[in-house]
């Protein structure tokens, strides 16, 4: 009787193991390119942004990188990346750690927190921020709040944000404020959803009492397939009107 051949059988038990795991994974890449609407000229493009979404089983990994495409004076141009980690239930992610980190020059920050019960807990930021010259975020508004990342995640798909009627309160280690969705706008060519921001804490006391809110619009178009696909998106960093459009 021939001996037992373990390594046939090792080799039999891995490439079983790997179609187990590539039958269960799905993963997706996106790229976009981020604008600076300028008076007068126009749009011009400050950063690329990819995401990078992965399932295994019920599980999901969804990090980005952010890089600035050229050198302006008006722009911010520090490079960042991070992730959300969780689960999915119900077609919805639950997320369960956020990391964030940016790199300018010599200068780095991270900052990282867990979800308990879908409430943000365990904050870690490296350096702290100065809060003395701003209105203070309190534990409460945070503990109710989502990332940024996921945030993003959440408007840039289409079957999260279709009733466009509900708002999303975001928390990004130092400021907090609403993303508020209405007025869906829905035809055979494209999808279109107000936003407002609005301002909650963590800004300068003069910008919370002048309480000027930012209205932009979230667009997705219909796609030969029948459905519709992210498109563009405005938001606002500090005074500056920042379009997102995917590429």
């Amino acid at each position: 009787m021939k001996p037992f051949n373990y390594k046939i059988i090792y080799l039999i038990a891995f490439f079983s193991l790997s179609l187990f795991f590539t039958l269960f994974a799905k993963a997706s890449v996106e790229t976009y390119s981020v604008f600076a609407k300028l008076p007068l000229l126009g749009e011009v493009q400050v950063q690329n942004i990819e995401t990078n979404f992965t399932i295994i089983n019920n599980e999901f990994d969804y990090s980005y990188n952010v890089e600035p495409t050229i050198l302006v004076d008006f722009f911010d141009n520090k490079i960042s990346n991070g992730y959300i980690k969780g689960i999915i239930e119900d077609e919805e992610i639950k997320p369960r750690l956020y990391f964030y980190q940016s790199k300018k020059d010599d200068f780095e920050r991270s900052i990282k927190f867990n979800y308990l019960d879908g409430k943000i807990t365990d904050i870690n930021i490296d350096p702290k921020y100065d809060a003395s010259k701003i209105t203070k975020v309190t534990n409460e508004m945070i503990s109710k709040s989502i990332d940024p990342v996921t945030m993003f995640y959440l408007i840039t798909n289409y079957n999260h944000i279709k009733n466009c009627d509900f708002t999303l309160n975001i928390y990004d280690g130092k400021r907090r404020y609403d993303l508020i969705l209405s007025d869906p706008i829905k035809n055979s060519q494209f999808f279109l959803c107000t936003i407002t921001h609005k301002k909650i804490a963590g800004y300068k006391p003069e910008k919370i009492k002048k309480d000027e809110k930012y209205i932009s619009d979230l667009r997705f178009n219909l796609s030969q397939n029948g459905e519709y696909i992210f498109q563009e998106v405005s938001l606002r960093d500090n005074n500056l009107d920042l379009i997102i459009k995917k590429n």
